[in-house]
């Protein structure tokens, strides 16, 4: 079930925006926060480069992956935030579609990003979203996730407060789980990860498994 001040958040942007502000002073402030996917995949891919923000919501994480010089594609289920996206950033390619079943070619893209967005799936919804945004991959393609992850002690309370707030039960299901144990059991090879924001938020850089693995 939906918290009410979510559901604020999303009929006024203000609030959104202001809320997005003061969770991310952490990392560095919201600019930090949507850049998280781009700072790590430009060390990898050339200018050119095919990405997909996969859950791209508005356009603000798939944003500087543009600035960076990629060829972006957006995929959201929501034609209101496609909307947005399409104002606002008019380079950005806009695809319409469910995560799960995005209607996209495979083997397409070399990297998709997932920023915020795992985490608003159930656990079926999630491994569907993972195995969809490995058929979008050209072989050796990189997956891209910024997410949350469990606090330290110091933090914990803040996160517990803002996710019993702003966020459902599937966040609470995701912060259970060892996200990189489970990636490695659906065939996913972490290559890299950090914590960031006292450990609240998680970036991990995945290739799928080689196939004798």
């Amino acid at each position: 079930m939906a918290r009410p001040l979510r559901q604020l958040a999303y009929r006024h942007r203000w609030f959104y925006d202001s809320v997005t502000a003061l969770s991310s002073l952490a990392v560095g402030g919201p600019h930090r926060l949507r850049s998280l996917g781009a700072e790590w995949l430009v060390q990898y891919l050339p200018q050119g480069a095919k990405v997909l923000d996969l859950c791209c919501g508005s356009g603000e994480a798939a944003a500087p992956l543009l600035v960076a010089g990629f060829d972006v594609s957006g995929l959201d289920i929501s034609a209101r935030a496609l909307d947005l996206a399409k104002s606002r950033y008019p380079k950005l390619k806009l695809v319409q579609g469910l995560a799960e079943k995005p209607p996209l070619q495979p083997g397409t893209f070399d990297a998709v990003q997932l920023s915020l967005a795992l985490h608003e799936f159930s656990a079926p919804e999630r491994w569907a979203v993972l195995e969809a945004a490995k058929k979008l991959l050209l072989p050796g393609g990189l997956l891209l996730i910024v997410d949350l992850h469990p606090a330290s002690p110091v933090l914990l309370p803040l996160q517990n407060l803002f996710c019993a707030l702003f966020e459902t039960e599937t966040a609470t299901d995701f912060l259970a789980l060892s996200l990189g144990e489970t990636l490695c059991d659906q065939g996913w090879q972490v290559e890299r990860k950090q914590l960031l924001a006292g450990g609240a938020l998680q970036r991990l850089l995945c290739k799928e498994q080689p196939a004798n693995l």
